[in-house]
């Protein structure tokens, strides 16, 4: 049992959630370039985890579970850190973040209620997390290294309207799933 779920897919995603306070500290602090290395690792260890899990058939109820928290710590985490130092615009901050709110609230809503939670993101989350690690990692590269302004909006607003339609999607699917174990019952 131990040896299922100690494998390398869950603990890259361990390393990630280990290595989110360091993104945080570095961000806060002005250490921008350690920030940006490690939010690249821990984008690294995010693409690793369920490729390999899935390729070498490792997947695990604790990875299905871990890999989600892990996502919503960094990036939340990195989100918030960028907003406090002035590099993420209030609108998506707040989307980021009530984003996350609607996911952890439905899922703990529905698990109450049913017991059947299962963790299956859907592929626009997935989509979505990988803009907001794009986003995150070139917001600190543009502390860095200035990049253009033109590119710096144009990914404020991808990430907004991918992070929104990802929102909206859990609204209603944790409504429709809601609708229907109400109806079954």
């Amino acid at each position: 049992m131990i040896r299922k779920i100690v494998n390398l897919p869950n603990l890259l995603t361990l390393g990630r959630i280990l290595i989110t306070p360091f993104i945080v500290y570095s961000i806060l602090n002005g250490l921008a370039v350690h920030a940006l290395v490690l939010m690249v690792i821990a984008g690294l260890t995010d693409m690793l985890d369920g490729a390999i899990a899935k390729h070498f058939h490792m997947q695990t109820m604790v990875g299905a579970y871990m890999d989600p928290i892990a996502d919503k710590l960094m990036l939340v985490g990195s989100i918030i850190s960028l907003f406090i130092v002035g590099q993420v615009p209030m609108f998506l901050f707040l989307a980021v973040v009530f984003r996350d709110v609607i996911i952890v609230i439905g899922a703990m809503a529905y698990e109450l209620v049913t017991h059947r939670l299962e963790m299956q993101p859907t592929y626009l989350s997935k989509v979505t997390t990988v803009v907001q690690i794009i986003y995150v990692s070139a917001a600190l590269l543009h502390i860095v290294w200035p990049l253009p302004a033109i590119m710096m909006h144009a990914a404020v607003w991808i990430t907004f309207a991918v992070t929104c339609a990802s929102g909206v999607q859990y609204m209603i699917l944790w409504t429709s799933k809601a609708t229907h174990e109400e109806n079954a019952s």
